[in-house]
């Protein structure tokens, strides 16, 4: 009996875990239907929970797909792909014949080219050869044999104005900047298809002398609906903007079109929106950009009379005071593809620039420019990296010449589509050295650098790290630098002179490329005999020789550096000839020594001199001619240690690198390939109250704030071997407020996120 009741009480709790299953697949179904995707990823989870305990790998295959192509839908690739892989590994059978390579485009967007290949020939093999899935594997085969080029170009996050929401497709507007957000704001309403708020326009300014940002607003007026508004450009002589708006008034239009709002000035206010003359319910159309004068509207449209997916159009009108425009214009296959084109953008009347998805890139979408032949365009050319990624890459602007902005969704940014900054480089040279202790060629940590640049008059500090390295990227071509080091216990050597007069190009100062900008430092013992090496005197002379003189240059340089020692100058002889002769030469000998330390201006009252002659030899009845060379020596002693106060002054050196760390602490050049988090940078010196609300939290990151290539102060957290760790720690750190993004490095070097990734794949399939 009590066993037929327990079969009971089982059978009732199956009932209730299919009923409950097929409830929150029915609902996760109707919800990816209907494209709310981010309500119908929930239920899904909802469903793979519940497949957990009951083991049904055939519908947790399905959920795993669906949450999958619910995040391909969002263009979120990172969340996509384990989702896919899990799929694939329940075995299971997609009918809508997507799978393969739906999971190919995410794999292609994190820059995992191989696998993505793969996929896409699965694909391929079981399903046919299609046009659009062909190209995105030649892309992939592009990007493998692709040459590198050394870019003229730094990008960097517009750390500023982007959040974890989407951020993109900036546009000039009266010397400021309107772009599209996904952000929340008080009137906010979530987008389900994306789980973000409906996008809206909103401003800020750019002042490039300071490189600052204004407060980021939201368009005033009517311009922006409570529904999907983006994309903007405007007319500065009828003071009109044209822009996107998605899903109508109601909110429940199923396409996009392009509106028209009017600025008025007097109320500082946009006016409520009209529709373009050419939009169309059964298609949609966006992303329009006008010529800077004014004539020519750009735009993309899925129009079914195009070439496939979006294409560019064209739209002329005679005159900037006329709202009529000419029929709109296919630009032909030489610009559009089978799959998408799209946020089209206008610099001058000399080219177009725009974003493709169906050309051979580096995945996603990438940024093309075409460049103006008479009344068409000649053959689009990739922008490469650092423009494009293995991710999407689009909407770019210009600031100025050689300077602008665009989008990209590329691993390790703010958010999901962040705006990123280009500009010209500079000419970069980068010194890098090492600080060794001379007695035991072991590292000197802690050492105190100083980058003097002779033309200026300005100095710069460093701190070497646990390695004894210290690194200083921003030196400017055309100037004189000397380096110093000081430590507390060693002698301070004469400084190192640069010249950097007639650099033009990238150069990279160190001892892998010919440059020795290491140091050796000798500690300061008591009672030790510091040798003078390459003192050379003829045949029972003393005048110095030629080659003498260049080594006690050095000797000058380290009595200067260290000017609180006295020093005694001892010269040594061979055994070969008479005790009194051999004390006599080698006290004229030390003597020259002093004689010139005095004529390069060193107070006599520090130094002192003694010959030893023959009675202090390193070989003893010496037998080769390197023995007796060895005995012949010329060494300093250092004669007041006992009033040095070693003690104090490290005291004092301790205090000193305190007071560095207190205004930001070098990040360390690590070895191989590694990430970190980049909370924000300045052209001011580090200010350590940005770590505030990190070391307020239990998160035991350790900080630096260092001074990086392009002038800026970089504030970094942590270092992790793992791109996956990266992640979840920006994760937490965001958590505390902090709008973070991902850096990688290699061998202190910074390298775009996906080489670091290819690199980590390279290693791993070794």
């Amino acid at each position: 009996m009590k066993k037929k009741i327990l079969i009971c009480i089982v059978c009732s709790v199956c009932s209730l875990m299919s009923y409950a299953q097929s409830k929150n697949l029915k609902l996760a179904d109707e919800a990816f239907d209907n494209k709310t995707y981010s309500t119908a990823r929930k239920y899904y989870e909802a469903v793979l929970d519940e497949c957990k305990v009951s083991g049904d790998n055939t519908t947790a295959g399905y959920a795993n797909f669906r949450i999958a192509d619910c995040y391909y839908k969002a263009n979120n690739y990172e969340r996509a792909i384990p989702f896919y892989k899990n799929a694939l590994a329940l075995n299971y059978t997609d009918t809508t014949k997507t799978l393969y390579r739906n999971y190919a485009d995410m794999l292609m967007m994190i820059g995992d080219y191989r696998t993505a290949k793969e996929m896409y020939n699965i694909h391929m093999s079981k399903f046919g050869i299609d046009e659009i899935t062909y190209a995105h594997l030649k892309s992939c085969e592009f990007v493998d044999t692709a040459q590198t080029f050394e870019t003229m170009y730094d990008v960097t996050n517009a750390q500023a104005i982007n959040t974890r929401h989407g951020d993109f497709a900036p546009s000039p507007y009266k010397g400021k900047i309107v772009f599209t957000t996904s952000r929340f704001n008080v009137d906010s309403i979530v987008y389900t298809y994306t789980g973000d708020s409906f996008e809206d326009l909103f401003e800020t300014f750019y002042n490039e002398e300071q490189d600052t940002w204004s407060p980021v607003t939201r368009l005033p007026g009517a311009i922006n609906s409570a529904f999907n508004d983006g994309t903007f450009t405007f007319d500065a002589r009828n003071n009109t903007a044209y822009f996107m708006q998605c899903n109508g008034a109601t909110g429940l239009d199923k396409n996009c079109n392009i509106f028209i709002s009017k600025y008025n000035e007097h109320d500082a206010k946009w006016s409520k929106p009209k529709p373009f003359m050419y939009n169309n319910t059964r298609y949609s159309s966006g992303h329009p950009v006008l010529t800077p004068d004014g004539l020519t509207l750009y735009f993309a449209s899925n129009n079914p009379a195009g070439l496939g997916g979006t294409d560019i159009w064209v739209c002329h009108r005679d005159s900037v005071k006329t709202d009529l425009w000419s029929q709109p214009e296919n630009l032909g296959p030489t610009i559009n593809t089978k799959d998408n084109e799209m946020f089209p953008y206008v610099n001058d009347n000399n080219g177009l620039y725009y974003s493709s998805n169906g050309l051979l890139g580096y995945g996603g979408l990438d940024i093309y420019y075409a460049p103006k032949q008479g009344n068409t365009f000649g053959k689009p050319i990739n922008l490469r990296p650092p423009f494009n990624s293995s991710a999407d890459d689009f909407g770019l602007m210009y600031l100025s010449e050689g300077r602008g902005l665009f989008t990209s969704n590329r691993i390790g940014g703010v958010g999901n589509d962040d705006i990123y900054m280009f500009a010209l480089k500079d000419v970069k040279i980068e010194v890098v050295g090492r600080v060794l202790d001379a007695s035991e060629s072991k590292p000197v940590a802690n050492a105190i650098v100083l980058v003097k640049n002779v033309t200026t008059d300005m100095v710069d500090t460093l701190v070497t790290d646990s390695a004894g390295v210290y690194y200083y990227p921003t030196m400017e071509p055309d100037m004189q630098y000397k380096i110093f080091v000081y430590k507390n216990g060693f002698l301070n050597p004469d400084g190192r002179m640069i010249n950097t007069a007639g650099v033009n190009q990238y150069t990279y100062l160190d001892s892998l490329h010919g440059y020795d900008m290491n140091f050796s430092l000798q500690k300061i013992e008591k009672g030790k005999e510091y040798e003078i090496k390459d003192i050379y005197y003829d045949l029972d002379k003393y005048e110095l020789r030629p080659v003498s003189i260049t080594e006690l240059q050095g000797l000058v340089g380290v009595l200067n550096n260290n000017p609180e020692i006295c020093i005694q100058i001892n010269s040594h002889t061979d055994e070969r000839a008479s005790d009194a002769y051999n004390i006599i030469l080698s006290n004229n000998r030390a003597k020259a020594v002093v004689d010139y330390l005095t004529s390069q201006g060193i107070d006599g009252r520090r130094l002192t001199w003694k010959g030893w002659g023959e009675t202090n030899p390193v070989f003893k009845n010496a037998q080769t001619e390197e023995q007796h060379q060895s005995n012949r020596r010329t060494t300093f002693t250092i004669m007041n240690f006992d009033e040095l106060q070693l003690a104090q002054k490290a005291e004092e050196q301790n205090q000193a690198i305190q007071k560095l760390e207190s205004n930001g602490k070098q990040a360390p050049r690590e070895q191989g390939v590694y990430f970190r988090l980049q909370i924000g940078a300045s052209k001011a010196k580090c200010n350590n109250k940005t770590f505030s609300k990190l070391e307020e939290s239990d998160l035991q990151y350790p900080t630096y704030c260092s001074k990086d290539s392009d002038g800026l102060y970089k504030y970094t957290i942590g270092s992790f071997t793992k791109f996956q760790d990266a992640t979840a720690a920006k994760d937490a750190v965001d958590k505390l407020g902090y709008h973070s993004f991902v850096v990688a490095y290699e061998n202190g070097n910074k390298i775009s996120i996906n080489e670091a990734l290819r690199k980590i794949q390279d290693l791993e399939r070794k």
